[in-house]
């Protein structure tokens, strides 16, 4: 025992020792730590990856976004195209229908008209038949005391001639 027996250090067993260290030291590596490098390895990746997908699923929600709101817009307009189109032909219906109104009103007008005129023309004939015949028996009730039978036929004849003849000038 030499000089290390001095200090209470034998050697075999302090071989023996180091030795037992660098097995339990290469099965701890071997067994436990290489696993759970392998597995902290694996979760690194799994993480980076992650982050990765959650970076692409960030940019495809901001493309996403953006197409909404092309979409919105293109909605927006094709709504505002739609509600002017109907606008315009409600307008076009309108103006239409004011026409097909005033055409109508100004046939209805000339339909009256016309009837008017009709019935001012039954009336006239109406009034100078009616003018004729009291125009006759005036001209009998006065003739009547102051002439033959025969004067006073020639008479009113003649006179209801004239009367006829002013009639239709």
């Amino acid at each position: 025992m030499g000089a290390l027996g001095q200090f209470g250090l034998d050697p075999i067993l302090f071989v023996a020792q180091v030795a037992n260290f660098l097995v339990i030291a290469l099965v701890l590596h071997r067994f436990l730590i290489r696993p759970l490098l392998a597995t902290m390895q694996a979760r690194r990746e799994k993480i980076e990856q992650g982050l990765r997908d959650a970076e692409k699923a960030r940019g495809a929600l901001a493309d996403a976004s953006k197409e909404r709101e092309r979409i919105l817009q293109e909605a927006s307009a094709e709504a505002f195209r739609f509600l002017q189109s109907a606008r315009d032909e409600a307008e076009r219906l309108r103006a239409a229908a004011l026409g097909r109104a005033g055409k109508d009103a100004e046939r209805l007008i000339a339909e009256a008209r016309a009837l008017l005129e009709l019935e001012r023309r039954d009336m006239e004939k109406s009034v100078q038949g009616l003018s004729l015949r009291l125009s006759g028996r005036i001209l009998e009730t006065v003739v009547e005391g102051l002439f033959t039978e025969e004067e006073k036929t020639k008479i009113v004849a003649q006179g209801l001639e004239r009367i006829q003849r002013a009639g239709r000038a």
